[in-house]
């Protein structure tokens, strides 16, 4: 079977869609079925087919690089008419991009993987009639989390099959810790991109409300230094071989996202290291943790340090913390994970 990934946002740049396609895209390899990933890009990326340059658009509290012209729509009509594609799986479907393109293009069975999550979306209530047409188009439905199925299901009821995002278990397990981090000494980690609604602020707050009482440092993977203390070491954006490494090194891994959030994939990559969670209890989060992280109400900076310094002191809860998160963390293996969607391509192609 040879099935074709498509991406709606610029493959040029980090974001939780590309990391899930690129991962699954491996699991399927490593299963015999060979791939092609069709998706925008501003850079050369030798390994996808190239659909188009993006535009940079405000979208959910982040920037959407999206692809939606004539142009892109030739190239893909182009790449379909090849004709050896057996199955697309299509993220966000909806997404005014070489998604919504790849889905009016399409000749042979849809997969479609719905990520977002919002309490509403003005998009899908005000275009709801067009895109009816598309949603008729695919045989199978995939959300990645409960707060994802909230979304889509308000606007079009159906069968969907909750897959959540996946992890590349053993590079998170098996990595060595990185070294020189944080000056050598103790520290929370954070990994997100530089947006508000990702608490970057409240993790600042949580640590220094820390600082109080022990010492310890901050890294934040993504950010940039701007306007931060000495302790807060900013590291920009770090290859996604780096990453491993630099969560095993920490002592405790921070995620104090304010919303937006479908899924969470960071605490799986965190829990897989090995490394206790604190996090934000927005329901993405609550779901992907599922009982093996500290939740704190989103935004509360002092519940967030009291909850990272209770990991700190009592060796014996961080221990038990990292032993669960572990469990969880295997549940998520892409290996897995690509068995339960290979399912959901085999019921596609017969129906």
């Amino acid at each position: 079977m040879k099935v074709g990934l498509v991406c709606p946002y610029d493959w040029s740049y980090p974001g939780g869609v590309r990391s899930h396609i690129q991962g699954l895209s491996e699991a399927l390899g490593r299963k015999g079925i060979e791939i092609l990933i069709i998706a925008p890009a501003t850079k050369d990326e030798p390994e996808i087919f190239d659909a188009g340059r993006t535009l940079a658009i405000p979208y959910n509290g982040s920037v959407a690089r999206l692809c939606l012209s004539p142009q892109a729509n030739r190239r893909i009509r182009r790449r379909f008419a090849v004709g050896d594609l057996d199955l697309l799986h299509i993220h966000e479907p909806l997404s005014p991009s070489v998604s919504m393109l790849a889905v009016h293009q399409a000749k042979v069975p849809i997969v479609a993987t719905f990520h977002a999550s919002q309490v509403k979306s003005k998009a899908y209530a005000t275009a709801k009639p067009f895109l009816e047409l598309l949603m008729e188009k695919i045989s199978g439905r995939i959300v990645v989390s409960k707060s994802a199925l909230n979304l889509i299901s308000q606007y079009f009821p159906g069968d969907y099959r909750n897959i959540p995002n996946g992890i590349r278990m053993n590079e998170f397990a098996e990595a060595e810790p990185a070294t020189g981090l944080a000056g050598g000494k103790p520290f929370v980690l954070f990994v997100g991109r530089p947006e508000p609604r990702k608490g970057l602020d409240v993790a600042v707050k949580a640590v220094e409300k820390v600082r109080e009482t022990m010492p310890i440092e901050l890294v934040a993977v993504g950010p940039t230094a701007k306007d931060v203390p000495s302790w807060v070491h900013a590291m920009g954006s770090v290859s996604q071989g780096e990453l491993p490494g630099i969560y095993r090194a920490a002592s405790v891994f921070c995620a104090p996202s304010l919303g937006g959030e479908s899924f969470g994939i960071v605490l799986a990559e965190a829990a897989a290291a090995g490394v206790p969670v604190v996090c934000s209890d927005i329901p993405g989060y609550v779901e992907a943790a599922a009982g093996v992280a500290l939740h704190a109400p989103a935004g509360d900076a002092a519940a967030t340090a009291s909850m990272i310094l209770s990991v700190l002191t009592d060796k014996d809860r961080g221990s038990r913390m990292i032993a669960r998160g572990r469990k969880r963390a295997w549940q998520l293996d892409w290996d897995v994970l690509a068995t339960e969607i290979i399912e959901v391509y085999e019921q596609s192609r017969r129906t």
